[in-house]
């Protein structure tokens, strides 16, 4: 039985289709962010305060760099369209 989908409902769909798909790249640089620094090397540049608190610094991963970009193409295309 196929499917049948209206001129109404194509663009819900597209972006149902569109956050699902980003949603999986999402959580695959997720998965992959940690490849490159492992948990030795956030240990090693660990600086600990009273025993409590640790902090690491570590490079940006790639998950970050994409979601700091999307966040900016968005605000600059939202500021674009309605504040004419």
């Amino acid at each position: 039985m196929p499917i049948e989908v209206s001129q109404t409902q194509l663009p819900s769909l597209i972006l149902l289709l569109v956050l699902l798909v980003s949603v999986l790249i999402a959580i695959y640089l997720g998965l992959k962010s940690g490849d490159k620094y492992s948990v030795e090397d956030s240990q090693r540049d660990a600086v600990s305060f009273a025993g409590e608190i640790t902090e690491a610094e570590g490079p940006v991963t790639t998950f970050l760099k994409i979601a700091f970009i999307v966040i900016i193409v968005w605000a600059v295309v939202y500021l674009a369209l309605y504040l004419r």
